[in-house]
């Protein structure tokens, strides 16, 4: 029996039986993704695909300058060079330039109106040309003009007065005006109506030939 012994005395105890232990074999569970063969491989894989994207996106884009180039060839074969983007949105903030607006203070609040542009104008006759012949019909041209031209109400976009920006309820709104109101309203929209008229009219000789200067610009 195994015997124990310091300066203090000595002990005899009895010895627990030895264990066993079973020790795997982890060769047969080496994780073979790290071994330096492996990785080599995978690396090999991420440069054939970024090869191969690369190769993708320089055909997408010489296919891009190819067609620009196209494009351009045959603006200038045509003599029509297409607007560049920043071209086409100066165009576009002159075209709202061309909007006038009026401002009229009535009882106290103040209400906005602007022209209208060309397809505006064409829906709101086309959706009074209903009433034609009828005694709706101016009742009917005011309300679709209106509703179309009023941009804030009592200093208060229109949009945000009413709650919505649909169209349909700008009518029913204008319809339940006063009708004192509406007459009012309609003659400030008559009164920018004229204002825009003269505006771009041409009244003098002078100006019929900056006009003509200007066409051919």
């Amino acid at each position: 029996m195994p015997k124990f012994e310091s300066s203090l005395g000595s002990k005899t105890f009895a010895a627990q039986p030895m264990k066993e232990l079973d020790i795997p074999d982890e060769s047969e569970h080496i994780n073979t993704e790290n071994m330096p063969e492996n990785r080599t491989h995978r690396n090999q894989e991420f440069q054939e695909r970024m090869q191969q994207q690369i190769r993708q996106e320089s055909e997408r884009d010489m296919a891009e300058i190819e067609r620009e180039m196209k494009v351009a060839r045959e603006a200038k074969r045509t003599g029509k060079d297409r607007l560049n983007e920043g071209a086409r949105r100066r165009i576009e903030m002159l075209i709202g330039m061309t909007r006038t607006t009026r401002t009229s203070e009535i009882d106290g609040n103040v209400f906005v109106f602007q022209t209208l542009q060309a397809k505006e104008m064409r829906d709101a006759i086309t959706a009074a040309a209903a009433f034609d012949g009828s005694v709706q019909s101016p009742f009917e041209i005011r309300r679709q003009l209106l509703a179309r031209s009023l941009t804030q109400v009592a200093g208060v976009d229109i949009d945000q007065f009413i709650g919505s920006t649909i169209l349909a309820d700008k009518l029913i709104f204008i319809e339940e005006l006063d009708e004192a109101l509406l007459n009012r309203l309609y003659d400030e929209y008559l009164k920018l109506i004229q204002e825009a008229r003269n505006k771009f009219a041409v009244k003098t000789e002078a100006d019929v030939k900056e006009v003509v200067e200007d066409l051919k610009k």
